[in-house]
């Protein structure tokens, strides 16, 4: 058996970035396996069929940053969030355009089905209630027992991404953003406001979010909703984007097949499709004039404790510092620090 150590590749990282004993060895973007070892500088693994292979840059290829707040860098979860009771089994869809829709009124324990509507702090853990909550009671949906608890400290695991085991990645591989992450995102970010646009992807309504380093590929085009190439452009006022009518269809701003998409995605864009809101079993804001409800892991404020955070968009506006109640079925998108990507090895075949 062939015996390969890792050694001085991990020396700089741990004493910048604090890695923890678990260190995921993965290949094209799956984990094969992991390794326990209190001093993760020397790790050693023996498998004939792999071998380390060092990149220059210790961040995998084809990895998208986006700044979410002056110091720390993020990648996008490849798609919304989903689950199907029946299985206890959460994924993120196949595309980043895949919406469950109207079938999320199909919400019910032990469904056999996909949703991806989720009343606020629904992890299905003890911090959390269950997934498939339909309640309208926004006590129901408080983190700990009370409104001022978010997805922080003692609280964190209330998290969709901390103890769920999401497809083939390990738990606490991603998280719900802040809503401050949001806002920064969309508002304070470097080039902010030419970094995204309300656009149309195959055919679903939704929010384009580029990464910081955007580079509009060969043979597409991409206009910022805030351009003025565009009627009645979208303005940034008070905390959010809106046009002055009010009325203008902004999700025309950007129109892109599905091939056309596919060249946007390879260049680092991510699309968070407009699948309206769930009230109990009831589906509000969709098809027509889409809305899209991205929560935060962010409570609201006192003077409303049944609210929180969230990102909200619809045909002629972007609101990064919504608040909306807890009890509404809405998207998810998960994030994964960008610290956390580096405590990866990546392998290759012998």
């Amino acid at each position: 058996m062939k015996k390969r150590m890792i050694l001085a590749f991990f020396t700089l990282l741990i004493s910048i970035f604090e890695i923890p004993s678990q260190i995921y060895v993965w290949k094209n973007g799956k984990v094969i396996f992991s390794v326990e070892n209190e001093y993760p500088d020397s790790v050693t693994f023996t498998n004939p069929n792999l071998s380390v292979v060092e990149p220059a840059d210790t961040i995998p290829p084809d990895t998208f940053l986006f700044s979410v707040n002056d110091t720390l860098q993020v990648c996008f979860a490849p798609g919304n969030l989903q689950y199907n009771d029946y299985y206890f089994e959460w994924r993120f869809a196949e595309n980043q355009y895949d919406l469950i829709g109207i079938s999320n009124s199909n919400i019910a324990p032990f469904y056999d089905g996909w949703i991806d509507l989720f009343g606020w702090a629904t992890c299905g853990w003890s911090t959390g209630f269950l997934p498939t909550s339909t309640s309208t009671d926004y006590r129901d949906y408080l983190v700990g027992g009370s409104w001022d608890n978010s997805f922080v400290g003692d609280f964190a695991t209330a998290d969709w991404g901390a103890l769920n085991k999401i497809g083939s990645d390990a738990e606490h591989t991603w998280r719900t953003p802040t809503s401050k992450e949001w806002n920064y995102l969309l508002a304070e970010r470097r080039n902010a406001d030419q970094l995204f646009a309300l656009a149309t992807v195959a055919n679903v309504k939704g929010l384009i979010l580029l990464p910081d380093n955007w580079k509009t590929p060969e043979g597409v085009k991409f206009i910022p909703s805030v351009s003025t190439e565009i009627n009645n452009h979208l303005v940034y006022q008070n905390g959010l984007y809106m046009d002055e009518e009010m009325l203008d269809d902004h999700y025309a701003d950007n129109t892109y097949n599905e091939a056309e998409w596919t060249v946007m995605e390879k260049s680092g864009a991510i699309f968070l499709p407009a699948g309206g809101r769930r009230w109990g079993n009831t589906i509000k804001n969709y098809p027509t004039n889409p809305w899209g409800i991205y929560w935060s892991s962010t409570t609201g404020a006192q003077e409303r404790e049944g609210n929180v955070r969230a990102l909200s968009f619809y045909m002629s506006g972007v609101t990064p510092l919504a608040e909306t109640s807890r009890v509404w079925g809405c998207s998810v998108r998960l994030i994964q620090e960008i610290t956390s990507i580096r405590r990866k090895i990546i392998v290759g075949d012998n």
